[in-house]
C-alpha cells in the first residue's frame, strides 16, 4: 500500500518534481548541487539588495547558501582534481575523509596543487591571486569553520556561534562570492573536461597495446 505522501517523494511525473541521483555518478552531482546553492544565494541577495528595510534574519539563509555552494565547488574540484591526477599517474584516489567534516582550510593544500597543475591565475575570481583567495578562506574558516554559524544562533556547547553583534555586509559578501562561484564552476568544469580527454587518451593507449601484445 502507498504512503499518504508518494505525492510528495516518490512522486508520479508531474510539474515541479526534481530528481535526486540523476547522473548514477553521486560525485559528478556535486556540481548541480553547488550551482543550486549559488543560485539560491544570488537569488534571494538581489531580493535582500531591493528591500532597504530588510530584516536581519533574511541575511542568514543568504550566507548559509553562498558558504555550501564554496564547499560543494571546493570539494568538487578536490575530487575531481584527484581523480585526474589519478587517471595520470595511475595511483588509487582516497576521497573518504572528504566529506567528513566542513572546515575549508584543510582543502588549500589539494587546492593550490590542482591549481598550480591546471595554472589557473584566479583571473575573473574576484580575487587577485592564490594568496588572496587562501586568506579569504581562512577569514571564512575563522567566522564559519563547520558550517553552522550562518544556520544556528548556537554551538553545541550552549555559547552564541558569533559574538555579540558580529557585523556582515551581505551584500559585499554575495558580490564576492556571485564571482568567485562562477570562477569555481568554471573551474571544475575544466577538470571534467581535462578527465574525459585524458580517460580517451588513456583508453585508447590501452587498446594499442593490447593490440600489440596480441599480434
Amino acid at each position: 500500500m502507498g504512503s499518504s505522501f508518494d505525492r510528495i517523494f516518490n512522486s508520479p511525473h508531474q510539474p515541479g518534481n526534481i530528481v535526486f541521483n540523476f547522473t548514477g555518478r553521486t560525485f559528478d552531482d556535486l556540481i548541480a548541487f553547488a550551482d543550486g546553492y549559488a543560485a539560491a544565494g544570488h537569488a534571494l541577495a538581489e531580493r535582500f539588495a531591493a528591500d532597504p528595510g530588510h530584516e536581519d534574519n533574511e541575511g542568514y539563509p543568504i550566507l548559509f547558501l553562498y558558504r555550501h555552494a564554496l564547499e560543494l565547488y571546493l570539494k568538487a574540484i578536490v575530487y575531481r582534481g584527484t581523480t585526474l591526477n589519478g587517471l595520470i599517474s595511475g595511483e588509487n584516489v582516497d576521497t573518504d575523509r572528504l566529506f567528513r567534516r566542513h572546515p575549508f582550510g584543510r582543502l588549500l593544500p589539494a587546492i593550490q596543487a590542482i591549481a598550480k597543475q591546471m595554472r589557473w591565475d584566479f583571473e575573473g575570481s574576484g580575487l587577485a591571486s592564490y594568496a588572496e583567495f587562501a586568506q579569504f578562506i581562512h577569514t571564512l574558516d575563522e567566522v564559519d569553520p563547520e558550517s553552522y554559524s550562518f544556520r544556528y544562533p548556537i554551538k553545541k556547547s550552549g555559547e552564541a556561534a558569533l559574538r555579540h553583534h558580529f557585523v556582515v555586509s551581505v551584500l559585499r559578501f554575495a558580490d564576492l562570492m556571485d564571482r568567485l562561484l562562477s570562477f569555481l564552476s568554471g573551474a571544475a568544469t575544466e577538470i571534467g573536461e581535462r578527465w574525459e580527454l585524458e580517460a580517451e587518451t588513456t583508453y585508447e593507449m590501452e587498446q594499442l597495446a593490447a593490440e600489440f601484445w596480441r599480434d
